[in-house]
């Protein structure tokens, strides 16, 4: 049997005078207590439509945040949830001008570092995060930051975390001392944002970032490749040219666009 329940005020009103029904009551209630809780009526129309254990959330909020929220607190009641929020912002805003707040979301975060890499490309207000990271915290916290940048109509996360071993982390750390120990790199060390970043995944070594010029973006494919690693991909980027890669996914950082 369906039921459906508008999170809202009239529904507060009803939970609010009998509290001990609500701890006890239908799934749609429990869900919809949590969103009241969690204050996320206040950001949009929500409505909980179950069926048996299965949750679908309707309606529109006005951020990406916010639906996530939804579904999470919907979680707390069931594992079988159907996110169909649809997110209207409170404002317009171009797809350059979201990158740009996309990317700075993602280098403010104190946990992306040298061994991480996560690309952006907006359409139509939609965002798609695509790299690797570390660890799983990592991601959470890049998709978290992202998620509140103000103006997106929708985010699809795509990061990947990166396998765990003992041979990747050595080569982690040859490839750091080779790339930013040499004369021609050890100047970037100084900057925030390391300009470029490694990633090892089962031996598989991936360059990502900007240089500037050719030259060195041909040294730093030779010194992964006289590493130990199984596989290099050189994507390192000429800054200047950026521009005109766009479709690839740039990573944040190491830009002199970000």
């Amino acid at each position: 049997m369906m039921k459906k329940v508008k999170a809202g005020i009239a529904a507060a009103v009803v939970l609010a005078a009998v509290p001990a029904m609500a701890a006890q009551g239908s799934l749609a209630e429990r869900i919809s207590s949590r969103l009241e809780k969690a204050k996320i009526t206040e950001q949009g129309d929500v409505s909980v439509v179950t069926n048996g254990d299965r949750a679908v959330l309707e309606g529109a909020v006005t951020s990406v945040a916010a639906s996530r929220a939804a579904e999470k607190a919907a979680r707390k009641e069931t594992k079988v949830v159907e996110n169909r929020l649809r997110i209207l912002p409170e404002v317009e805003r171009s797809d350059a001008d979201l990158e740009k707040d996309v990317r700075k979301a993602i280098l403010r975060s104190p946990n992306y570092g040298v061994f991480d890499s996560v690309g952006v490309t907006i359409e139509e207000g939609v965002v798609l995060i695509q790299g690797s990271v570390r660890m799983g915290y990592r991601k959470n916290d890049i998709v978290d930051r992202v998620a509140k940048v103000e103006g997106l109509r929708g985010l699809t996360d795509e990061i990947q975390v990166q396998s765990v071993s003992q041979f990747d982390d050595r080569l982690r750390g040859q490839l750091f001392r080779q790339i930013y120990g040499s004369d021609r790199f050890v100047h970037f060390t100084n900057l925030a944002n390391p300009p470029v970043r490694i990633v090892v995944d089962r031996g598989h070594v991936t360059l990502t970032g900007y240089v500037p010029t050719r030259v060195d973006q041909a040294l730093l494919g030779h010194i992964a490749r006289s590493t130990s690693a199984f596989k290099v991909d050189n994507l390192v980027q000429v800054d200047g040219e950026q521009d005109k890669e766009r479709g690839r996914k740039a990573p944040a950082g190491g830009s002199s666009t970000d």
